[in-house]
């Protein structure tokens, strides 16, 4: 992966990485997942995500993780999903993306993005 490597390219190796169709990465989206440690910041607490934005499919993750640096006590990692996991996840959702301790992120409604800048370069 480069700089200049889309998501829907990163999705794509995973895929085939993982011995899975990769024509299939139409199914998948990759996600930005912003979270901490779990059990209070712990060393031994597993990482709880609580803040979770479907890419979109021309953005560059690498530019992304470049320029946008979680504060200090939270990370950044990204995450392969199921499209249908992510619209079922959205349904009724009141555009608060903080997840609630023990439970999966809540998923960021698409219009959200509209006060992130592009990160397809160009």
């Amino acid at each position: 992966a480069t700089p200049r490597s889309s998501a829907r390219q990163l999705v794509r190796e995973a895929l085939e990485r993982y011995g899975l169709n990769p024509d299939d990465f139409g199914q998948f989206a990759l996600c930005d997942v912003v979270g901490r440690p779990g059990g209070g910041g712990t060393a031994g607490g597993a990482w709880q995500g609580e803040h979770l934005r479907e890419v979109g499919d021309w953005e560059r993750p690498l530019v992304l993780q470049e320029l946008w640096k979680p504060k200090a006590g939270w990370s950044r990692r990204f995450e392969i999903r199921r499209r249908q996991d992510l619209e079922k996840a959205g349904d009724g959702d009141d555009g608060d993306t903080a997840g609630e301790r023990g439970q999966p992120p809540k998923v960021a409604p698409r219009g959200w993005r509209r006060g992130w800048q592009r990160s397809g370069g160009g």
